[in-house]
This record gives structure tokens, C-alpha cells and sequence, in this order.
């Protein structure tokens, strides 16, 4: 999979080419996604969903619709990874925490949080669908996220 684009963090950060016609933008670098080595690939995926999130938050109307990323060590490591997900979402796992420890409950189910999160999930899924039809460079990105995803699996990880 050799697929070329553009750098992302210019063409869809600062200002933003979301919505302008085809060639109006400038040719930051150009990148051969088939020739980056793993470490190349995690950092450009980095940038590009910085990007694309920071693109989605600013036109999904909502703040609880706003995707967040953090740096979080996950249960029974130090070794901290990055986790993105929406605030919706964050809110629910609190809530559903909260209850446990308020009812002292045998078990709680934080990874199953459907009931809470239904239909912000329906209204987050409705503005990523307007926005990849509304602006091409988007639904490119997101491409382009797609295919990085695919290269860090090509080099294990």
C-alpha cells in the first residue's frame, strides 16, 4: 500500500482547507505512506486524527459530542497510551463508576455503556456522515487515517 497525500497538519490545522475546491490549497511536503517506518506511522496518525478531531469539534455544534484525547495508563501497567473518545462517552463510564461505588454493587460493566451513550452515539455518527459529505477534504482524511491504520498493521503494531 504506497499511498501519497499531503501533510495534514498544515492542510487541515490553522486554517483549515475544509471546503475549498480542489487546488486551492498549497503542497506542504508530500509523504509515501508505504515507505514510513512504524514510529513514522504512529506519529503521523497522531497528527492526523489531532486534526480531524479538532476539525470535528469545531463544527458538531455540541461539546458533548467533542471527541478528547489523553494520556491515560491503563489498568495494571505505568506504561501510559493515548485514548480518544467522545466526552459523551467519558461522562457515562463517570456516571456508571459513581453508581458503583454509591450502591457498593458486586460488579460494574463500564466497557458495556450502550444504555447511556445510544443517542449520542446516533447524533455524533449523523454529523461525522454531514461533515464527510460537506467538506471532500475530510472524508480524505479519514481516509488517510484509514491507510496509516493499515500500514502500522502491515509493520506489526
Amino acid at each position: 500500500m504506497k499511498r501519497i497525500f499531503f501533510t495534514l497538519a498544515f492542510l487541515l490545522s490553522g486554517q483549515p482547507v475544509w471546503g475549498q475546491e480542489a487546488g486551492e490549497s498549497e503542497i506542504e511536503e508530500i509523504i509515501v505512506i508505504g515507505e514510513l517506518s512504524r514510529s513514522a506511522v504512529r506519529a503521523q496518525i497522531v497528527r492526523v486524527e489531532n486534526d480531524i478531531y479538532r476539525f470535528y469539534n469545531e463544527h458538531n455544534g455540541n461539546q458533548k459530542l467533542d471527541i478528547e484525547c489523553r494520556e491515560i495508563a491503563l489498568t495494571g501497567t505505568r506504561i501510559k497510551q493515548r485514548v480518544c473518545e467522545p466526552v459523551f462517552w467519558t461522562e457515562a463510564r463517570a456516571r456508571t463508576t459513581q453508581e458503583f461505588f454509591q450502591e457498593f454493587t458486586a460488579s460494574v460493566d463500564v466497557e458495556n455503556l450502550s444504555e447511556w451513550v445510544e443517542q449520542e452515539t446516533s447524533e455524533m455518527n449523523r454529523v461525522y456522515a454531514e461533515l464527510i459529505q460537506k467538506h471532500v477534504s475530510f472524508a480524505e482524511a479519514l481516509l488517510i487515517l484509514e491507510d496509516l491504520k493499515g500500514r502500522l498493521e502491515e509493520l506489526g503494531g
